[in-house]
């Protein structure tokens, strides 16, 4: 299928002043202007009129198969439909699984994100949970990441939370080194996602690992690096050492300066918005509430749509460039991650894309090629989620 779509702004993420892009199969074909769809083929012209295209968002910590568990069996949450991922704008995502590796499985996890594969959209996956030693597909973590293809890396790997199995170093250690391996033997980013909490220590384990060993910066991703104040002052710190760092967004009850929007706002004023720093929804994960002794006093469930709200509201109202926020769910992530042809609007890249309207919301989706939503409206549903 030929797709020529028109007369829009593009942004690749950066801004460009090309106004065409030819989509074939599953590919972009060309970017440019005044492009013209050949005689020998029949296709689609799109006259997007004026309207913004960006790439397809990739949110890296999803939890597709559901999470949860904290509150006992009921509070399980429910699998992630297709439809509520490619309503957020997102075409690529990577699943985790959190604190229940029990009701959870890695195999549950891998056959999720076949299925959302099958069903349009791209899809990865961390091998383990917050629990150290990790529960694998197979026997160890680098026979997963060289043998098994959706394995990128190791995560959620919980520290300094009172939910985490309180590792220790030397096993972070194990952990970190094998990923390293894993993920050299089979082209992956072998990247260890580590789950931070609330707790003591912040992210010293990791400073303690790289103070002892060889193993690069860059093979850690902390997430939730905005939970709290301490954190984040470390996790800038972190930035500054030329480590990855990861922020979530959809934290509504987070004080607003720690929020994703403004939290962008302070990087990118003290010039540290940089291709190092990622956006995550921690989407369908639950969102447990807990009091000073630990005890549990509200739950709730992350939506996905959150990663687009909270960078178009750091665009918007903070006036963060448009370009710049957006690298955190695009090209960014695919860098950080190694996802080839991603992230990027580019000749020869998937056909990953988004359409925004004048007021930035999601207008349309195409993944791999796909119209997956138009006009705010799915165009391909999950397998399921017709049914009556």
């Amino acid at each position: 299928m030929w797709v020529l779509l028109k007369n829009a702004k593009i942004y690749c993420p950066e801004y460009t002043d090309d106004s065409d892009l030819l989509i074939v199969g599953v590919n972009i074909a060309a970017v440019g202007k005044n492009l013209r769809l050949p005689d020998f083929v029949e296709g689609e012209v799109i006259d997007l009129q004026g309207k913004t295209l960006v790439p397809g968002f990739i949110d890296a910590h999803v939890h597709i198969c559901g999470g949860g568990g904290e509150a006992g069996p009921a509070s399980r949450t429910p699998e992630l439909q297709l439809s509520q991922i490619t309503r957020a704008g997102t075409t690529t995502v990577v699943g985790c699984l959190g604190t229940d590796s029990v009701s959870r499985s890695m195999s549950e996890l891998l056959v999720k994100a076949n299925a959302l594969q099958e069903e349009g959209i791209s899809t990865y996956i961390y091998s383990g949970a917050y629990r150290v030693p990790m529960r694998t597909l197979l026997p160890t973590l680098e026979q997963d990441l060289v043998l098994i293809s959706k394995v990128i890396g190791a995560g959620e790997i919980a520290i300094s939370d009172h939910r985490s199995a309180q590792p220790q170093i030397s096993e972070l250690e194990h952990l970190a080194a094998e990923a390293r391996v894993g993920g050299m033997l089979g082209g992956k980013a072998g990247v260890v996602h580590v789950h931070l909490g609330e707790g003591k220590q912040g992210l010293q384990p990791i400073w303690e690992i790289l103070e002892k060993t060889d193993i690069p910066i860059t093979q850690f991703i902390p997430t939730h690096i905005n939970r709290t104040h301490t954190l984040l002052e470390q996790g800038i710190q972190f930035l500054l050492a030329g480590g990855h760092i990861d922020l979530t967004a959809g934290c509504d009850d987070f004080p607003v300066e720690l929020q994703v929007p403004l939290v962008l706002k302070m990087l990118y004023q003290r010039q540290l918005l940089n291709d190092r720093i990622t956006v995550t929804s921690d989407g369908n994960g639950s969102m447990p509430r807990y009091n000073e002794a630990g005890i549990l006093i509200g739950m709730g469930v992350g939506s996905v749509e959150v990663l687009w709200r909270d960078i178009r509201s750091s665009v918007i109202q903070h006036e963060i460039p448009l370009e710049a926020a957006l690298r955190t769910i695009t090209a960014n992530a695919a860098n950080v991650l190694r996802l080839k042809n991603k992230g990027m609007i580019r000749a020869g890249y998937d056909a990953d894309l988004v359409v925004l309207d004048g007021d930035l919301q999601v207008d349309s989706v195409w993944a791999k090629g796909k119209c997956m939503i138009h006009n705010k409206q799915p165009q391909v549903w999950g397998t399921y989620e017709k049914i009556n």
